[in-house]
């Protein structure tokens, strides 16, 4: 109980963090392609590495990947799931992290998307049971690969871990106090890295892989008599939606907007583009790039890939088709706006 009760503090904090800075993947392709800058996707990168850095060392002195480790085989519907999850999260203008932080925000066409997602869903199951796609197939992740490397890899992001915490620390406001650094309005996107790793890779390591995308899809497959998730990944879900909703109301950016527009239409679309992705790859940008690309699942860097690209059409539909542009900025490590 303990353990768990653990897991769910840094649950929260893992949603605080993403919330208060903005994170977004598809943000990130955005800022790369209007602003010529790249701190967003800098930062998703170095999540992965503080994610590497906690679990490496365990699986090492453990001479063993643990049982609770899994992955997916690379297969071109794995492939073809990343890319319908990255164009849909470009449609919707937003990705796993960014549509319930929003939505937590009190944005109700965020609502409209997990209505799409669910519709993905139950699309994907229903193609599966009429055997017209095939399903995901696991696999023994490569982590071992890493593990006959990790004193050098473990030394290596020790020094670059121990430079950047040192870098942040150095460049924090010189009259901030902890508790104003803990409430900032907005964080550093390596702050939010370093925060969302320690705590993603914690999590990992205690109780196993609860990206919040792939949680919901087991709930929706559920209803239709699969294998419902356990009671801990519920839990731990609400607790990461916990901390985004926390820093919307601590911060004042809560805002209800439920009132339906034309383009919740798009939402939707891009909510089902988003589900079936996720139930094909299998996994979003979260479980991605906090469970499946650590580990070296075989999928997890071609479907992430391909996820970019998707991005990228998604981004182009919203342009030719909507007339919907983002233009993301982020000056000095910080999300700014788009």
């Amino acid at each position: 109980m303990a353990t768990f009760l653990i897991c769910l503090v840094l649950a929260f904090i893992l949603g605080f963090a993403a919330h208060r800075a903005s994170i977004c993947m598809v943000r990130a392709v955005a800022e790369i392609q209007h602003s010529r800058t790249g701190y967003m996707a800098a930062s998703i990168g170095k999540t992965i590495l503080w994610i590497v850095l906690v679990t490496l060392p365990v699986f090492w002195l453990a001479e063993s990947s643990g049982p609770y480790l899994g992955g997916w085989q690379l297969t071109a519907w794995a492939v073809a799931g990343g890319f319908l999850f990255g164009a849909g999260a470009g449609i919707n203008g937003a990705c796993a992290y960014s549509t319930m932080t929003r939505l937590m925000d009190g944005e109700g066409r965020m609502a409209a998307t997990v209505i799409g997602f669910t519709i993905g869903i139950v699309v994907f199951t229903m193609l599966i049971d009429a055997g017209r796609i095939a399903a995901p197939i696991p696999a023994q992740p490569d982590v071992d690969r890493l593990v006959d490397w990790a004193a050098f890899i473990v030394v290596g992001l020790g020094v670059l871990a121990a430079y950047e915490m040192l870098r942040l620390w150095r460049s924090r406001p010189k009259d901030a106090s902890v508790a104003s650094l803990i409430l900032a309005r907005q964080y550093r996107l390596s702050t939010a890295a370093l925060l969302i790793g320690l705590a993603g890779a914690t999590i990992f390591l205690l109780f196993g892989s609860a990206g919040y995308t792939s949680t919901f899809e087991v709930v929706i497959q559920g209803l239709f008599g699969k294998t419902a998730p356990a009671t801990g990944r519920w839990l731990l879900l609400l607790a990461v939606l916990g901390g985004m909703l926390t820093s919307s109301l601590e911060r004042r950016s809560f805002s209800l907007d439920v009132r339906p527009r034309p383009d919740w239409l798009r939402h939707i679309g891009g909510g089902v583009l988003m589900g079936m992705g996720t139930a094909l790859a299998p996994g979003g940008n979260d479980v991605l790039v906090l469970y499946a690309i650590p580990v070296l699942s075989p999928h997890a860097l071609p479907a992430f890939a391909a996820m970019a690209i998707g991005v990228v059409a998604g981004l182009l539909i919203m342009r030719r088709a909507f007339g919907v542009e983002m233009r993301v900025s982020c000056r000095n490590d910080t999300y700014v706006s788009g």
